[in-house]
Parts: structure tokens; C-alpha cells; sequence
């Protein structure tokens, strides 16, 4: 299937195949991840998300537009300019030592995008905690994003498996 870079439909504009591809593409869910294993997160004195630490996807379910690689497994890859809306989750393994703070980030290109930083204080408990949150951005191709989480515990936490697990779906909004 081909997709174009596809701004909008505009009077008179002959339907091409990959015209048509493109635009449904809008609000369809173009990559999903998810680490199936435990990657363990170093703690940081502040618990903000540090690009350092991105998460490393294990399995990929969805993939229409080839942006990830296994050479790069904790990076998609922009390969059609437009608004994606991208959703993170991050959860770490119950501990005794609660910490402070949880966190996850959304970074593009390396950096932590302004809104795209979700972060819980926590009050001391064993349990399993979730941080989770989705923002529009616009990519050009070859931008790339990445998810990294944070912590402030004093020790390293491991990411959660099973029902729990660290996930990455990105939707395509619009055309840019």
C-alpha cells in the first residue's frame, strides 16, 4: 500500500489509490508496542523521565508505516510527515521503597516535549503504579520519538509485565 504526504482534499482533485490510502489514514492506529519483559529504570533525584532510560519495545503488533526498527528498538521513526497522536504508558513492578514520584515522558528527536511529561507524586504503598498520558505532535520525516520513564526511589525499579506493561500507540491525526 502507498501513502503520500497528503494535505487536504481540495476541489477538482482527481482520487488517486494513494490519495485514498493516505487519507484514511487519518485517525487510524498506525504502531503499537509493548516490552513484554522487565527493563529496569535507574532512580533519579528529581523522578523526572530521563531519554536515557527510553523503553526498549519488545513486540510489535502494528506498523503500517515501517518506524521501527529493530536496530532502534526504542525509537519510531517518522516516515510520512503529519500530526500523530501518541499515547504512553509505563508501569513499575510493586517495591517497599515507594518514593516519591512516578513519571513518563514523551520525547522528540531527544527531547522532552513541552505537555509531554506525566508525572504522580506517590505516597509510600506496595503496589503497582501506572503512568500514562497522550499528546498530538507534528513530525516531519525522520523525526523520531521515544518513551522513557522516571522514578525517584533511591534504587533502580523494574517496568511492570503482563497486564501492566509498558505500551506505545500512535495514531495519525491529520496530514501536516
Amino acid at each position: 500500500m502507498t501513502f503520500i504526504e497528503f494535505p487536504v482534499w481540495q476541489p477538482g482533485m482527481i482520487i488517486t489509490e494513494a490519495r485514498a490510502n493516505s487519507a484514511a489514514l487519518v485517525g487510524r492506529t498506525i504502531f503499537k508496542a509493548t516490552r513484554d519483559t522487565n527493563q529496569t529504570i535507574p532512580s533519579t533525584s528529581s523522578g523526572n523521565p530521563d531519554v536515557a532510560n527510553a523503553m526498549s519495545w519488545e513486540t510489535v503488533s502494528v506498523d503500517d508505516l515501517s518506524g521501527w526498527s529493530s536496530g532502534s528498538p526504542t525509537r519510531y521513526t517518522c516516515t510520512l510527515a503529519g500530526w500523530y497522536k501518541v499515547f504512553a504508558k509505563v508501569s513499575f513492578n510493586a517495591t517497599a521503597t515507594a518514593g516519591t514520584a512516578r513519571a513518563v515522558g514523551v520525547f522528540d528527536n531527544g527531547t522532552l516535549l513541552a505537555g509531554g511529561h506525566f508525572r504522580s507524586a506517590l505516597a509510600a504503598s506496595n503496589a503497582v503504579h501506572t503512568e500514562a498520558g497522550w499528546i498530538t505532535v507534528l513530525m516531519a520525516v525522520g523525526d523520531y520519538l521515544q518513551v522513557a520513564p522516571g522514578h525517584v526511589t533511591g534504587s533502580a525499579l523494574d517496568t511492570a509485565t503482563g497486564g501492566t506493561r509498558p505500551v506505545l500507540e500512535i495514531e495519525f491525526a491529520r496530514p501536516a
